[in-house]
């Protein structure tokens, strides 16, 4: 028997929140930079390479990263969400069963009234002009809504893994 695969990769819009902290994080490394500029005149070149190895490290290994990618793959009804940082650390961050799916459907459509008061976990692009489907699935920590921006590829093998479960109104 065939097995039913697809995948969908995206490139995310960076949040708000990520994208403030980064820029703190800049002026907090510019702002050492500067002080051990100043400290160097006073006192000589050791603090100053200090600081530039602190503001060099906070710039590698702190700054949150900005270029966020999503990728769906689904395989024989399970779908699996995947994160992608900066082209390169690919994290799982969830794996759902159609099983487990109650209902696929368009973002705001009347059919996800009842699951209105589930948490929303998202995984989609985050752009307006994009058209988002929410996921009401069950997992450990119980009923939740998932928002996710699948191509008309994965949306169709869906549906033929699990028809009565994904609307595409």
């Amino acid at each position: 028997m065939e097995e039913i695969y697809s995948e969908t990769y995206l490139k995310a819009k960076a949040p708000l929140t990520r994208i403030v902290a980064r820029a703190a994080l800049i002026v907090v490394a510019a702002f050492a930079l500067l002080i051990g500029v100043i400290v160097m005149m006073s006192f000589g070149t050791a603090l100053v390479l200090i600081a530039m190895i602190v503001v060099a490290g906070v710039i590698y290994f702190v700054l949150p990263a900005t270029n966020i990618a999503y990728e769906y793959i689904f395989v024989d009804g399970q779908i699996d969400f995947d994160r992608i940082l900066n082209g390169e650390k690919r994290k799982t961050l969830k794996r759902v069963d159609l099983d487990n799916i109650e209902i696929v459907a368009p973002e705001g459509s009347h059919r996800l009234d009842p699951y209105n008061h589930l948490p929303v976990v998202d995984y989609s692009s985050g752009y307006d002009s994009d058209k988002h489907y929410i996921a009401v699935a069950s997992g450990d920590k119980g009923n939740e809504q998932i928002r996710f921006t699948p191509d008309e590829k994965m949306l169709s093998k869906m549906k033929m893994k699990a028809p009565s479960k994904i609307m595409e109104e």
